[in-house]
């Protein structure tokens, strides 16, 4: 088999993406308005380097599902962890100008996700798969970047990658870019009951009982962290806004510990 083929290969599986095909994930909760955020690279542009590096024929993806039951640790909202996800397989055929056919496989596993969680594990497992032959590896090496967010934690402008980090030749274009991938649900609405905002704040109780709304008669503890989240920047009432803030500062909010796919 011919070296200086495969070795061609790899360096179109590992060249930079274009900026396009990032996406950003807010990773945790900031009170200022801004997040750690993390860029990965999508599914789609992983399909498309595969495609570009070997062609459309001459890859497979093979995926099986993971169940090692339920562990008796209890997570922050107090809930067992399932451990499912989906174990992937990436298998790519480099064939050489004399017509050798050089076969590679790498696996990699994900859990399943929160929303669409069977998409979001399948998408994951093959990311990570990815992963092992170079694909997007690069963006480990980035380190923290902050984003500016909305009301809804959502990031407003994509941060600019390093020069190292780009395609040769791209330039950000003045003004920044609009995001365009990112994996944050639409947050719900909750009803709640109206109050002034000159109310004095006291000495705020820290698992604070709740008194209104889906969750009326609940404290902190029992309920789900993105509720908390969601009254840390939208509750009326100022003492329950100071609780769920402090409360996501000790707890941590919703963002993911997985590598940054």
């Amino acid at each position: 088999m011919d070296q200086q083929k495969i070795k061609e290969v790899f360096d179109i599986l590992q060249a930079p993406f274009h900026p396009d095909d990032i996406e950003w994930r807010p990773q945790r909760f900031v009170k200022n308005g801004k997040t750690q955020a993390l860029a990965y690279v999508t599914a789609r542009a992983v399909m498309e380097r595969l495609d570009q590096a070997v062609g459309p024929a001459n890859w497979d993806m093979e995926l099986s599902s993971i169940d090692m039951g339920t562990s008796s640790k209890l997570d922050k909202q107090g809930n067992k962890t399932d451990y499912k996800g989906f174990a992937c397989t990436l298998v790519l055929h480099i064939e050489d100008d004399n017509g050798y056919v050089k076969t590679i496989r790498r696996t990699d596993v994900a859990n399943l996700t929160d929303f669409e969680a069977i998409k979001g594990g399948a998408s994951g497992a093959m990311k990570r798969a990815a992963v092992q032959f170079g694909i997007g590896r690069y963006l480990y090496g980035i380190g923290d970047t902050w984003a500016e967010t909305d009301d809804y934690g959502r990031i407003k402008t994509v941060p600019q990658l390093p020069d190292w980090a780009l395609p040769e030749g791209f330039k950000y274009p003045a003004g920044g870019m609009k995001v365009k991938h990112q994996e944050v649900p639409q947050q719900p609405t909750y009803e709640q009951p109206s109050y002034s905002s000159d109310e004095p704040i006291g000495e705020v109780e820290e698992d604070m009982l709740i008194t209104f709304g889906k969750h009326n008669g609940n404290r902190f503890s029992e309920i789900p962290l993105d509720y908390i989240e969601w009254l840390s920047k939208n509750a009326q009432k100022p003492d329950v806004k100071q609780a769920a803030i402090n409360w996501v500062e000790k707890h941590g909010g919703s963002g993911s510990e997985d590598a940054p796919w």
